[in-house]
């Protein structure tokens, strides 16, 4: 594997090198959940103060290298007395409802728990504005539980209003996306510890992780319910990771000799979980080259490159409409993929896949205009 080159400006994120900052604690921290700023744009304002009411860049959230995710925020004139929360807690950055942001952004700060004894709990800044607290971490309740974070050993805040917290644990983030998702060795070494460790391999050894199921709105390809059939031909299980509880996910990403999938998000999780010794081939999708992000986590955590099939033929999208990337839906090479799933050990010698036939596109392209409720313009030449 090549040596990485550290990051610069931004973000000194380098997967190779150890963080040789150790957490901070600091004393009596203010954490802003929402300040007048507002938004702008992805970015969001939120921050940390000490006790001086100066803010603590270190609280910054990081999605990339190249700049925060949060802005910083003036300290807020407080019209009340802020709840104070005793005791000892870690940092935890922006708390995400979307599984494959939570689980590249969220968790990034985890791996301080090694190196952290006697915490209370983990506080992070809210995504979004509710008036039950613990309707922005319940659903992540499942995902620390497979950490062995149970509530019963150590409680979540996500405050809506400015909050002064005892003690507080600031960390250096170790994960997220594009250069990032390598993640840093401490945070791979504390999730490949930690992260499934009492949840048995159980499952098929042939996998296809499918988002045929998915929202339209979410992007995919088209007849990906033909690529399933063709690949239960061979053998293989169709998997919806939506439809199973995590456990069932980790499960089965443990147990699985093959996986095959489109890019997406649920390979962020399998990344960490599969053996070094399971075949991994993804397809891309296109045209957002997510993809790169799926090869190089897998390449970090395996130890090797899984398979990459670029067979994108053009993409399809709203006529009329700016092109989002990530809500397009691509028609793609079925021969070729068949092609370099035999040549990589994904299907049996001899296995060949046919084109769908125009009357089988025709009928997609209108059943998916159906779904997003607007004709659909096709775009050539994404592959």
């Amino acid at each position: 594997m090549n040596a990485s080159v550290p990051i610069d400006p931004g973000l000194d994120f380098d997967p190779e090198k150890p963080i040789d900052k150790a957490p901070v604690w600091h004393q009596d921290v203010t954490l802003v959940p929402w300040a007048d700023e507002g938004d702008r744009g992805a970015r969001r304002a939120a921050g940390l103060f000490d006790s001086a009411w100066r803010f603590l860049p270190e609280g910054h959230c990081w999605r990339y290298t190249s700049g925060p995710i949060t802005l910083e925020p003036e300290f807020p004139d407080l019209e009340e007395e802020p709840e104070r929360i005793e005791g000892r807690w870690l940092f935890g950055g922006l708390l995400y409802g979307h599984f494959g942001h939570f689980l590249c952004e969220t968790t990034s700060r985890l791996w301080a728990l090694d190196q952290l004894d006697d915490v209370d709990g983990i506080i992070f800044y809210p995504k979004n504005r509710m008036t039950h607290e613990r309707r922005h971490y319940r659903h992540q309740l499942p995902f620390f539980a497979a950490m062995g974070l149970t509530e019963d050993k150590i409680r979540f805040r996500a405050p809506q209003k400015p909050t002064v917290i005892e003690q507080l644990a600031i960390a250096e983030p170790g994960f997220g996306i594009e250069r990032m998702i390598e993640g840093r060795p401490e945070y791979r070494a504390y999730m490949q510890a930690n992260l499934g460790r009492d949840i048995m391999p159980e499952g098929a050894e042939d996998i296809y992780i499918s988002r045929s199921k998915l929202p339209s709105k979410r992007g995919s390809v088209l007849l990906e319910t033909l690529i399933e059939s063709r690949m239960e031909n061979a053998g293989y299980t169709i998997f919806h990771p939506q439809n199973h509880a995590l456990e069932e996910q980790i499960a089965a990403y443990k147990a699985a000799k093959r996986i095959v999938s489109l890019d997406a998000s649920s390979l962020h999780l399998a990344a960490m979980i599969v053996a070094p010794e399971t075949k991994v081939a993804i397809l891309n999708r296109g045209p957002t080259n997510n993809i790169d992000d799926y090869i190089a986590q897998f390449t970090r955590w395996q130890g090797h490159a899984p398979t990459r099939i670029e067979a994108v033929q053009g993409v399809w999208f709203p006529e009329g409409r700016r092109l989002k990337k990530r809500e397009t839906h691509a028609t793609l090479d079925l021969p070729a993929v068949c092609k370099t799933l035999v040549a990589e050990g994904f299907l049996p010698e001899g296995t060949k896949w046919r084109p769908p036939t125009k009357a089988q596109l025709d009928k997609a392209v209108s059943a998916m205009s159906e779904r997003m409720q607007t004709p659909l313009r096709f775009l050539a030449g994404e592959r």
